[in-house]
């Protein structure tokens, strides 16, 4: 396969969108675990799982990104809107 084509079916699809949204979104779950759980005299364990479990979903975001083509209008590929479903 072609590299330019690979990269250029990445943005395409919006996997570079996702990647950046779900990396801002671990850093800040991340950063409040570490905050808050000491307080809370929640073990140390815990803040290990939770990053555990952000940096074991990073790749099965970016697969879903790709499969299903995170827009608005998802529902496209599973066969309703997104759009049309909240707003009406």
């Amino acid at each position: 396969m072609n590299p330019k084509k690979f990269f250029a079916e990445l943005k395409r699809r919006h996997v570079y969108k996702v990647a950046i949204a779900y990396a801002v979104v671990a850093w800040l779950l991340i950063q409040v675990a570490t905050q808050v759980f000491p307080f809370f005299e929640v073990p140390n364990w815990a803040v290990q799982l939770v990053v555990l479990l952000l940096v074991m979903g990073f790749p099965i975001a970016l697969i879903l990104a790709w499969a299903f083509e995170v827009t608005p209008t998802i529902g496209k590929n599973l066969g309703f809107s997104l759009q049309k479903s909240v707003l009406a």
